[in-house]
């Protein structure tokens, strides 16, 4: 009886967030078990791909279905469908492990984990589906490698050609290893045999990262190649590999370790981090909850999770501010423009080699109408104009002032303004003007009453 009021309540709760969605900070949806979840963005609208542990209590993993969401700002979060394994080869299952998802030639791919056996594949015309079982059996069957055939990451590459990469990596068993497959154009069959992926130990590192895990992912950036296990990851210039480890994104807090499955993405000029956490304790209940933080990108390539939002204000979460912060930092921007985003010489990130109408966007700040005047902490070796505006790129001009050289670029001021025309506005952007190519650094601002 108990276990049937637990999941009539979970149930309840699905459906209560389905038709009125949810404003969520982190974790990202509350009192869903969310775990491995994935986010993609696909016409400029962000979708959430995540299988659910059902029990807050199980001491072995119960994970019913996969759940997909949707958002337009990473905050509010919508279920647009449930995927039951009955709607797969699977039939009925409470192992929905992992999954991924890519889109290609007009349509969309969702990979899926038959628990740690066996990896399926759906295929659908939009984003949330309706998919359909694209084989009607598995896509990477059990004995295919030596290894484990679960856990699937999907890239589509620059040329086009997709792979996916699977598996179980122990650096200790000969068994297990991360495989690596190119997929046939139509995204549903297998162009050659899979292939183990090497993985090189830097020596300096940590002799944990990605020693073992399964769960991997794969993105790029800049012609380098990311795989990822946990908060743990290694990089390549070729997508096969091999992979040499580089460290943890994190600093093992907030679930920052090898159990952080998730993955890596980009929207509107800016890098996100979302991940699972066994926030009660993996040896409480096999229950995790998904969160995310910003993500930013050393000059060498190295990752760098944002634990600074998160040790000062991590259930905010991204995308939400408060004018009685100390501190806003630059790098917390949800939407930008002609900037680009660098180490700071005073630590950590900061915002330079911004042009002319270049911008930052900083939505949902709240108590911003008590705010008298904002301060800017920024160098500048020949000067310009920040203009503050409400809600929009042209909104209403909420102050602007003009900013002296301040004696070079390791040279930091802090300068103010004054502000007006609060009512109403919840979020500003800041639109520098001037006639260099880097007008000025900006390491970050708060208000003031």
């Amino acid at each position: 009886m108990k276990q049937k009021i637990k999941q009539f309540f979970l149930t309840f709760i699905l459906v209560v967030v389905a038709y009125t969605g949810i404003f969520a900070d982190n974790p990202m949806v509350p009192y869903v078990g969310m775990a491995d979840p994935h986010i993609h963005i696909f016409n400029n609208k962000a979708y959430l791909y995540a299988t659910r542990d059902a029990d807050s209590t199980a001491q072995d993993f119960v994970m019913p279905d996969w759940n997909i969401w949707s958002s337009d700002d990473l905050i509010n979060w919508t279920l647009e469908r449930t995927i039951c394994p009955t709607e797969t080869y699977m039939g009925e299952s409470t192992s929905c492990w992992a999954a991924d998802i890519a889109y290609k030639n007009g349509h969309y791919y969702f990979y899926f984990s038959n628990g740690n056996v066996n990896t399926g594949v759906m295929k659908g015309t939009s984003p949330t589906g309706p998919f359909v079982d694209a084989l009607g059996e598995p896509l990477l069957h059990e004995d295919l490698t030596i290894g484990k055939e679960y856990d699937p990451t999907v890239l589509v590459d620059d040329d086009e050609n997709a792979y996916l990469v699977f598996g179980h990596h122990r650096s200790y068993e000969d068994d297990l290893s991360f495989y690596i497959v190119k997929l046939n154009d139509d995204m549903i069959s297998l162009a050659e045999k899979p292939q183990e992926i090497q993985i090189i130990h830097a020596p300096d590192l940590d002799t944990m990262v990605l020693r073992g895990n399964d769960k991997p992912n794969l993105h790029k950036r800049n012609g380098i190649y990311y795989l990822s296990a946990g908060s743990h990851y290694a990089t390549s210039k070729n997508v096969y590999g091999p992979y040499t480890t580089r460290g943890n994104t994190g600093n093992n807090k907030f679930g920052l370790d090898s159990r952080a499955h998730g993955n890596f993405f980009e929207w509107n000029n800016q890098w996100f981090h979302t991940w699972c956490y066994f926030h009660l304790g993996r040896d409480v209940a096999r229950y995790r909850e998904s969160y995310i933080s910003y993500l930013h990108y050393k000059e060498n390539g190295e990752m760098v999770t944002d634990t600074v939002l998160l040790e000062k204000h991590f259930e905010t979460g991204v995308g939400q501010y408060d004018a009685d912060w100390d501190k806003i930092e630059a790098e917390w921007y949800m939407d930008a423009s002609n900037v680009t985003k660098r180490e700071s010489p005073n630590g950590g990130f900061e915002i330079q080699d911004i042009k002319n109408n270049g911008y930052l966007f900083f939505p949902n700040i709240h108590n911003l109408e008590q705010a008298k005047s904002i301060s800017f902490h920024l160098a500048s070796a020949n000067g310009g104009t920040i203009q503050v505006r409400g809600d929009d790129l042209n909104g209403p001009l909420l102050g602007s002032v003009n900013i002296p050289p301040t004696g070079g670029w390791h040279s930091y001021q802090k300068i103010d303004t004054d502000l007006k025309n609060l009512k109403d506005v919840n979020g500003v952007y800041l639109v520098f003007k001037g006639q260099d190519n880097s007008i000025l650094h900006l390491d970050w601002f708060n208000f003031q009453d």
